[in-house]
């Protein structure tokens, strides 16, 4: 059990460490999917085309994932942030009814994805909780960042900023 936890936490602060772009900064398109969502609806990637959308993944073990949760509620505030989505896709929804209270305690008003064969984060290659996804209007990957602290929050908020009031292919 103590190797166990060793290895969590390893794994976490590998996450926290980390907060720049993966290597090879053209990551290109962002791969399409469809995931269940905890209030039991579905959510569409390719939907969402025209609009930024934020790929929150997380895990329920993982302290730093709570703050960044928190953080991304205050995305809502933005110009332009009709045109905005942020989705957090949980890797560990094996016991939903610890997703359900971590929602409700932190009053998530966005859309919890269930990623129940970590399908979805095999498809974007997350090495580390949390990470991070910013996608533009036309369906590309801008920025990817691993870890939580407030300097990858306020890089975060300025990518999205900026994709916000740009004028793209698809407004």
């Amino acid at each position: 059990m103590k190797l166990l936890r060793s290895i969590i936490l390893i794994f976490c602060l590998s996450g926290i460490l980390v907060g720049c772009k993966r290597d090879g900064d053209n990551p290109g398109t962002a791969r399409d999917f469809r995931l269940d969502t905890l209030s039991r609806g579905r959510f569409y990637l390719n939907q969402q085309r025209g609009k930024v959308v934020v790929l929150f993944f997380w895990a329920t073990w993982c302290r730093p994932c709570k703050g960044e949760m928190i953080e991304l509620k205050s995305f809502e505030d933005l110009p332009g942030a009709e045109n905005l989505v942020v989705a957090a896709v949980c890797t560990d929804p094996e016991n939903i009814d610890k997703v359900r209270e971590i929602a409700k305690q932190m009053q998530i008003n966005y859309p919890i994805l269930l990623d129940r064969d970590e399908e979805v984060s095999r498809k974007y290659k997350v090495s580390a909780i949390p990470t991070t996804i910013v996608i533009d209007k036309a369906g590309k990957i801008n920025l990817e960042t691993q870890g939580y602290d407030s300097a990858i929050i306020e890089r975060l908020r300025a990518e999205v900023a900026g994709l916000l009031v740009s004028k793209g292919t698809n407004e």
